[in-house]
């Protein structure tokens, strides 16, 4: 018997140029992960994909094999593995598989060699503000936690998403302390 010590809960946040939300438990409810995994394809179309996983051990439980276009590690860090995708048909309810992955959603302007020069340094906040990073999706924790973060214009897509949630059961608060945990 699995005692659940937590409710489903989905926080969100509005903040300048930006819509964020955090929730957890997703890949534990079916119809949920259903739901997740077709938002973030839905985001992806129109937009250059690149995920990024710290200790992925087997890549094809997480991201479907035909979605990958290029692959790329970092030179003396192998776990480190960085993915420009098609599209982002990935697994979440596998992403427990991964001490933390990230998807993401640039602009057409923004390729494979950009992305890999700068991730390191990249400012989420100030590449979305520029209008070239679109969204981006986090998961924390080994699956534990999610984290979506994306600009103001992707706004009725993630309302549409939190209120799906909501219709599966998810607590749904609007916080203004909610703080994105990767934002540099």
């Amino acid at each position: 018997m699995k005692i659940k010590f937590w409710e489903n809960i989905l926080e969100y946040n509005i903040k300048g140029d930006s819509i964020f939300f955090w929730s957890s438990g997703i890949d534990e409810n079916k119809d949920a992960t259903i739901l997740f995994n077709n938002f973030l394809l839905d985001t992806s179309k129109d937009h250059e994909v690149f995920f990024h996983a710290y200790r992925l051990p087997d890549v094809c439980e997480l991201i479907d094999m035909n979605a990958i276009i290029s692959k790329a590690e970092i030179l003396l860090d192998p776990f480190n593995t960085f993915f420009h995708l098609k599209e982002a048909r990935v697994k979440s309810n596998s992403f427990d598989n991964a001490c933390q992955a990230k998807i993401y959603y640039f602009d057409k302007r923004v390729n494979w060699d950009d992305f890999l020069v700068t991730s390191s340094i990249m400012k989420s906040s100030e590449l979305i503000k520029a209008g070239l990073l679109f969204a981006q999706f986090s998961s924390l924790d080994q699956g534990a936690d999610f984290w979506f973060e994306c600009s103001r214009k992707y706004e009725s897509n993630v309302l549409q998403l939190i209120e799906e949630m909501s219709g599966l059961g998810w607590v749904i608060k609007k916080s203004n302390n909610l703080v994105v945990p990767y934002a540099k």
